[in-house]
């Protein structure tokens, strides 16, 4: 596979599935920072990673969602946890690599105290961390927040060469938690320079998939689902459960493809 491929939507891709829910199955314990598994637990994290590979997964996102410096808070370097992530990939067979990047777990000015030019740089620090450590894309997600999102895919832009994936995360009511519509989220991601844009976590694919129609009326950008595995509940035993089983969620996730959705993957409760 080529990834101008994607970009002239020749072909379908597919991408990996859940990792947090998938490190909790397999050892993470409460309080420990799901970033560290490249260095705290690797063969575990290259075992999850190879077993994607193995179901089809042309591209891994490297363990990376909450690697910035903020959220490390001195625990790791943000270099330090991007080279140990990639590599586990790697080690996995992975075909793509992408440099995982997520919120930073502080709002931005207004309705916070972080600057965009602060977000910029810490946005920053770790694509200068996936270009040295080799990683193939990024894929920034989970956002619900349009100047964080800007602040990300600039980042991207002004410090790599890499092709950029972007996806929002939406509530029930069809808007992300700051009330982003997924026109005004598709019209903005393709503006600022996102190869590919679209939607994950939030809800269900069967949910996500109207939204995802919604993406594919305003934009001519390839569109990118990773839905959850419907919205997770506790159990009598006192475990987060997900209810959506394969079956299920493959049919929903064809008809998102039957709509024009190009690459699609999942989200929390998803497994190879």
């Amino acid at each position: 596979m080529q990834i101008q491929e994607v970009f002239d939507r020749r072909r379908f891709v597919f991408l990996d599935g859940g990792m947090g829910t998938q490190l909790q199955q397999r050892g993470l314990q409460p309080g420990q920072k799901p970033e560290l598994a490249a260095l705290e637990m690797p063969d575990v994290l290259t075992a999850i990673h190879r077993d994607y590979t193995a179901a089809g997964a042309d591209i891994l996102l490297a363990n990376t969602f909450g690697a910035n410096a903020h959220k490390l808070d001195g625990a790791a370097t943000v270099a330090d946890v991007f080279a140990a992530a990639v590599a586990c990939a790697r080690a996995a067979g992975a075909h793509y690599v992408a440099g995982d990047i997520g919120p930073i777990g502080a709002l931005l000015r207004p309705l916070g105290t972080l600057s965009f030019d602060e977000a910029y740089d810490l946005f920053a620090e770790e694509v200068r961390a996936g270009v040295e450590a080799g990683v193939d894309l990024f894929i920034i997600e989970t956002m619900t927040d349009l100047a964080e999102i800007k602040a990300a895919v600039l980042a991207c832009r002004e410090n790599s060469d890499l092709p950029v994936f972007a996806t929002m995360t939406f509530e029930e009511d069809g808007r992300t938690f700051l009330g982003t519509s997924p026109e005004v989220a598709a019209i903005t991601l393709d503006a600022i320079g996102a190869d590919v844009l679209g939607i994950n976590c939030s809800q269900g694919p069967a949910e996500l998939r109207g939204l995802a129609a919604r993406m594919l009326t305003v934009t001519d950008k390839p569109v990118m689902v990773q839905a959850n595995a419907g919205l997770p509940h506790v159990d009598d035993d006192g475990n987060t459960v997900f209810d959506i089983q394969a079956p299920e969620y493959a049919h929903a996730v064809a008809g998102m493809i039957a709509d024009g959705v190009s690459v699609v993957g999942g989200c929390c409760g998803t497994t190879p």
